[in-house]
């Protein structure tokens, strides 16, 4: 898939030292902070769930912790 995107220079410029530390391209670099960022979202809302869960069944975890 061809994406046009449009950085703010500075941003540009960041991604490009990156990409240029890690002997990457620019394109990997940026796919690599999109799936990162992604990662950490999707393990953002997944403790959200376990918390609201826990705090739901606080007594219940509780007995079968004994």
């Amino acid at each position: 898939m061809e994406l046009r995107l449009r950085l703010p220079d500075e941003l540009h410029g960041r991604l490009r030292v990156t990409a240029d530390e890690d002997g990457a391209s620019l394109n990997s670099e940026i796919v690599t902070a999109i799936e990162e960022y992604l990662a950490r979202r999707q393990t953002k809302t997944v403790r959200a769930i376990a918390r609201r869960v826990a705090e739901r069944d606080a007594e219940l975890l509780d007995r079968l912790s004994r």
